[in-house]
């Protein structure tokens, strides 16, 4: 049986093409609502929780924030092009989000639909691997068009209608397709509280909701049951 191919598949392809062009530290990809807020996000090469305390406390201080590169172009920003580093060192979030979590360099490849900024890849790098050389840059400049190109007309469109054709069986609300989503990729529930933002006892409460819509007592019966709804 081949493996499935789940909703965040691209997101992990594209993760570790980036890390084999050059050296990173950590890579995070997630998806932008309309609101500026994360959904979605597939971390690579982290243990550490950053995303859930980014989103928590931090993301308003960012000077890299989606919300700041609106209304303009950038296919492909860095920190230190934004800040200098003698002014981003003074910073609350340098001290107490970048520095625990040893990120010092930071470039983000940002995705546009109709020119609204749906998804990011962030790429980390610890002081010991030094900043993005202009060669690289060009690079992920060169790259970012396909990735955007492959966003827009392959894996949202197929993320999309899968969803859909799951809230059409099981009529599931827009947390509990996330909680499912991470399932079915095979995250633990402590995995998809650390994904989402969210407490243990939360996703708890939202598998339970899942198995009592889809009417399955088991994650092997829900995977079996969602499986051919799939379009793989």
């Amino acid at each position: 049986m081949t493996a499935p191919k789940f909703p965040n598949e691209f997101q992990r392809k594209a993760l570790a093409l980036i890390n084999d062009l050059m050296p990173l530290s950590e890579l995070v990809f997630f998806l932008v609502e309309p609101d500026m807020r994360h959904r979605g996000a597939v971390v690579y090469k982290s243990g550490a929780d950053i995303e859930k305390q980014y989103e928590a406390a931090y993301s308003q201080m960012d000077p890299l924030n989606p919300e700041r590169f609106t209304n303009r172009d950038d296919r492909v920003v860095t920190l230190d092009s934004q800040m200098s580093p003698h002014l981003l060192k003074q910073t609350i979030y340098y001290q107490e989000f970048m520095v625990p979590n040893n990120h010092r360099f930071v470039a983000d490849m940002l995705f546009r639909h109709e020119g609204r900024i749906i998804a990011v890849l962030t790429m980390l790098r610890e002081a010991g691997l030094g900043n993005y050389s202009t060669h690289e840059l060009h690079l992920l400049r060169s790259l970012q068009p396909f990735l955007e190109y492959s966003l827009n007309a392959v894996y949202l469109p197929h993320r999309n209608d899968e969803r859909q054709s799951i809230t059409d069986h099981y009529a599931l609300t827009e947390r509990e397709l996330d909680v499912l989503e991470l399932l079915l990729s095979g995250s633990s529930n402590k995995e998809i509280a650390l994904a989402l933002g969210l407490g243990l006892a939360t996703i708890k409460t939202h598998l339970h909701n899942i198995f009592q819509k889809v009417s399955v007592q088991s994650r092997s019966e829900l995977i079996a049951k969602i499986l051919p709804l799939l379009q793989l």
